[in-house]
């Protein structure tokens, strides 16, 4: 089945609908839904499945996905339930902003407004779609941030299933640009510190 997404201009104005495919080929902006889940001082990353299309085997948003034609954000927290079996509603995320998320590879240009949360994780199991994700570990949030810039080569992660640990270099990490990265570390540092007041 062919997905249609939304396509919208730089100021997020919906200017018509396009296939995934077509939206990724031609760099289309378009509207995205991710949540960060946070564990006190630590982050939580998905490692993607090893037989997902687009950066297989590489550690990424704790759940993420595009919004579909005709879905609002309120629709988009599906995305957690489907990559990690957890039912949340918006109402228990906290919310960092729309920022802007743009990868190009060789094969595809990615322009996403990402409507960018923040979850305050409190061990629930999670039920994993394996086509989607392979395992869910947690990291430092000052180690993941002096990876992103540059300070450390490696951090060491553990996983939330198996309590397994992996030592991950940037090379392992979905190549979300800097500024991304930055915006997302900073909205999770003010939640930090909200939650501790």
């Amino acid at each position: 089945m062919i997905e249609f997404i939304t396509i919208v201009d730089h100021r997020r104005k919906k200017i018509g609908l396009k296939s995934r495919a077509d939206v990724h080929r031609d760099g289309d902006w378009h509207e995205t839904f991710h949540c960060w889940m946070m564990d006190h001082d630590r982050l939580l990353l998905q490692l993607r499945s090893d037989t997902k299309a687009d950066f297989p085997a590489l550690f990424d948003i704790t759940a993420a996905g595009h919004l579909t034609a005709g879905e609002t954000v309120r629709d988009g927290v599906r995305e957690i339930q489907e990559e990690l079996g957890l039912e949340l509603t918006l109402d228990q995320l906290t919310p960092l902003g729309v920022f802007e998320d743009v990868i190009e590879t060789d094969t595809f240009l990615d322009r996403e407004f990402a409507h960018t949360y923040v979850y305050s994780y409190d061990g629930e199991a999670f039920t994993l779609d394996e086509t989607e994700v392979a395992d869910v570990v947690s990291v430092e949030i000052k180690a993941l941030h002096a990876l992103i810039d540059g300070t450390k080569s490696e951090v060491e992660t553990t996983s939330v299933i198996s309590g397994e640990t992996r030592v991950v270099t940037k090379r392992d990490l979905v190549p979300h640009p800097t500024n991304y990265w930055e915006q997302v570390m900073a909205g999770v540092k003010a939640a930090q510190e909200e939650r501790h007041d």
